[in-house]
């Protein structure tokens, strides 16, 4: 964020954001097209907020705009205007109202948005209200066709063996090769290609991490537990990658079907920045890559005792009283903990019985470890009041205030805890579907208006007594 300095103009603020797009989206290129504008209409640009490579679909990640809306709210603005190249560069939301929303938080607040790069005036008439609402379904539009281009070409060649980003499983490593086939070097952690016309593929680690493997399958199947299993590795110090062995990484190679050569994609998917979801396993596609690391037939005996753990019969009494033992014995308790147990079912299944690991935690008698500011815990109620605080204050809620508020913890704290911001209002006792949230915006700007005239007829007695 950079401060230039104002004339005698109209002071403004410019919000420029690029991803990773063409290069007439450069930040470089907004500002010069912003500055034309701004020299056209008066206007002095005296502040500048950036997201540079980040994406449109949300506000997450895009800590220029947070901090816009926030200053914006905050009621004290050095500008009275934001320009924005065009309706894209602030947002291709996918729900058309988030973007209206947010430039509705500004204009309530005394700040008019300038889209410079646009064919109409952003004034408010019906000509600029229609073509603003098609400006951003269009953009949204555009996110959704890319994004099912880019899924149609990553499974296409996910079919044809290339690897689709991610780490290399234990065992493996990853090797790039031209367009021809031809190899070109194995990849370091980290490394990324340098081409966009080479790819890759995956092979055999080295033969000591091979071996690793072997032995992790021969003592899974004589019936050792995954528990057993990581601490006879630690204490032999063999290395696994980013630190010691642990539960996950153990079940991981156990689970990952590499080790009979088979590159599996699309398990799951996250298009448009929504959460993650599991595909089922019609949609799978898997692709013979490598020759096996264990036999097939090693590995699909160890699948089925992993499955026969997994459906275990599972009585939520006992799946307690364990884990009150475990609590007794370690004095707190965690997913690592709780996995790493010899005696007590995965971290998972406590989620999967109970409705979430915190729920289990009180059941036993643990306190949630601290979710804010330095080390304190706020409860559901703490946390729905301070909601109802800023809304008293502002009028609306957006994550950008709760980031901001003191004496709250950051919004990431209330989606974990309630599952969205949208849920945190609704419990809070503010409306959440969008017919309650325009009915209550037409009942603040009716009060408004009525104050406005409560205050005109006061000046006009105090004048004329």
């Amino acid at each position: 964020m950079t401060e230039l300095a104002s004339d005698v103009r109209t002071p403004a603020a410019q919000y420029i954001r690029m991803s990773t797009e063409h290069q007439r989206y450069s930040l470089d290129n907004q500002c010069a097209a912003i500055a034309e504008y701004a020299e056209r209409r008066g206007f002095a640009v005296v502040k500048t907020y950036a997201d540079p490579g980040k994406s449109g679909l949300s506000l997450k990640g895009r800590d220029g705009l947070k901090q816009l809306l926030t200053d914006v709210v905050s009621g004290q603005p050095s500008y009275s205007a934001i320009l924005v190249l065009d309706v894209s560069r602030w947002g291709r939301f996918q729900d058309t109202d988030q973007a209206a929303h947010y430039e509705f938080i500004c204009r309530d607040a005394g700040v008019d948005v300038h889209y410079c790069g646009e064919p109409f005036e952003n004034d408010g008439s019906m000509v600029a209200s229609i073509m603003k609402s098609l400006k951003r379904v269009m953009a949204g539009e555009y996110s959704r066709e890319l994004s099912a281009k880019l899924s149609r070409a990553h499974h296409q060649q996910a079919r044809l063996g290339f690897k689709q980003g991610g780490p290399a499983p234990y065992g493996t490593r990853r090797l790039l090769v031209s367009d021809d086939g031809t190899p070109r070097c194995l990849l370091e952690p980290g490394q990324r290609k340098g081409l966009h016309s080479d790819r890759v593929i995956y092979v055999h680690g080295p033969q000591d991490e091979l071996k690793v493997v072997r032995q992790i399958f021969r003592m899974f199947l004589q019936k050792r537990s995954i528990s057993q299993i990581v601490e006879t590795l630690n204490h032999a110090n063999i290395p696994s990658p980013n630190g010691p062995w642990g539960w996950a990484r153990v079940k991981g190679v156990l689970r990952c079907e590499l080790m009979i050569g088979n590159y599996v994609f699309n398990r799951t998917s996250r298009k448009l920045k929504k959460p993650l979801t599991h595909n089922p396993p019609e949609l799978w596609i898997r692709t013979k890559v490598m020759e096996p690391i264990v036999a097939p037939r090693t590995f699909a005996q160890a699948q089925r005792e992993l499955h026969s753990q997994r459906i275990y019969p599972l009585q939520e009494a006992d799946m307690l009283k364990k884990l009150k033992r475990l609590f007794r014995s370690k004095k707190k308790l965690s997913q690592d903990i709780i996995n790493e147990c010899p005696y007590t079912p995965s971290s998972h299944a406590y989620s999967a019985h109970f409705g979430s690991l915190l729920t289990a935690y009180r059941a036993v008698g643990f306190e949630c470890p601290p979710t804010g500011l330095r080390g304190k815990y706020y409860s559901d109620d703490e946390l729905l009041d301070g909601v109802r605080r800023l809304h008293a204050e502002f009028g609306f809620v957006t994550m950008a205030l709760i980031n901001a508020a003191s004496g709250l913890p950051k919004y990431k704290v209330f989606t974990k805890r309630f599952g969205s911001i949208v849920n945190a209002y609704g419990l809070a006792g503010f409306p959440t579907t969008k017919s309650e949230r325009i009915a209550a915006a037409r009942q603040r700007a009716s009060a408004r208006r009525e104050n406005k005239k409560v205050a005109a007829v006061s000046g006009e007695e105090a004048r004329h007594p």
